[in-house]
């Protein structure tokens, strides 16, 4: 029963379900040996019955319970998760609403800015209208806006990004796309987990870039990430290390849970290198 069950956990749940594991089989070799001890001791005692009996119901209460201790953890898992996204979507949702009022402001102020500009102009002053309008797309600033036809994906593509500017990582983002018909859980989990990597092996570089793309061929959604990186690539068995820094490159549990994700979706995902660039492209079914 427990080999059965674990094998049909999600990876959300292997670190509790193979604790919950080995928990119970250590209890029932430890029981088990001290009723064989009792046995062997006292074979014709009537306390060998009620023993057994009481650790006979003792491993089937915990085996019962089995699924019932999993279905908390992943709810308290799966409850984490939502708020995190709801946290990611309301932070997204409030930067739109500031770069909104900031283009009320402008239009409501254009015909000031095009007063100004045009007296620049007449004096021929290509420098001050650089500057002026210079000026007025750093009051524009704020993020871009990304529209994926998910808010939860397009909050998450947009974090993602500022994370990635932040670290002075040129950050080119191209998404086509008429909708997202995938699970936030999975398609967070595939775009989180590849846009991180991406950001760690660029942030080695003295010139790092990333692109980002998302469109969609048929029934089937491309994510492609690209990336520089600075080392050379080992590849062993799937994984990837550097030989610079192996921190920089996808491998380990976030890498493996892609995979995983893109399994369970019935797609699949494929890893790409050259001298100081790096590929990753997941090809997920996309049904309306």
């Amino acid at each position: 029963i427990l080999y059965t069950n674990n094998i049909k956990r999600k990876s959300s749940a292997y670190f509790y379900s193979y604790a919950f594991t080995i928990i119970i089989l250590g209890l029932s070799m430890l029981l088990g040996y001290i009723t064989l001890s009792i046995c062997i001791e006292n074979p014709n005692s009537y306390n060998l019955i009620v023993i057994f009996s009481i650790i006979f119901l003792f491993l089937i209460i915990c085996i019962s319970l089995y699924d019932k201790f999993l279905a908390v953890i992943e709810e308290n898992t799966n409850y984490r998760f939502k708020l995190e996204l709801d946290k990611m979507e309301q932070v997204y949702s409030a930067q739109l609403d500031d770069k909104l009022n900031q283009l009320h402001s402008l239009r409501h102020d254009m015909k000031n800015h095009l007063i100004v500009i045009d007296g620049y102009a007449s004096q021929h002053n290509d420098r001050k209208i650089h500057e002026y309008i210079h000026n007025i797309c750093e009051d524009l600033f704020l993020t871009n806006a990304v529209d994926s036809g998910s808010h939860i994906v397009s909050a998450l593509i947009a974090e993602k990004e500022n994370k990635a500017k932040s670290q002075n990582i040129r950050c080119e983002i191209n998404i086509s796309t008429p909708g997202i018909n995938i699970d936030d859980f999975s398609i967070t989990t595939i775009i989180g987990n590849l846009f991180d990597n991406a950001i760690k092996a660029a942030s080695e570089c003295e010139h790092g870039w990333i692109r980002f793309s998302l469109t969609q061929t048929g029934s089937y959604m491309n994510i492609v990430i690209e990336n520089s990186y600075s080392g050379n690539i080992i590849e062993n068995n799937g994984e990837f290390t550097s030989t610079k820094n192996d921190n920089v490159l996808p491998h380990g549990i976030g890498i493996k849970n892609v995979r995983k994700v893109a399994s369970n979706l019935n797609g699949h995902i494929d890893f790409s290198y050259a001298s100081g660039y790096f590929s990753v492209k997941a090809e997920l079914p996309n049904y309306s």
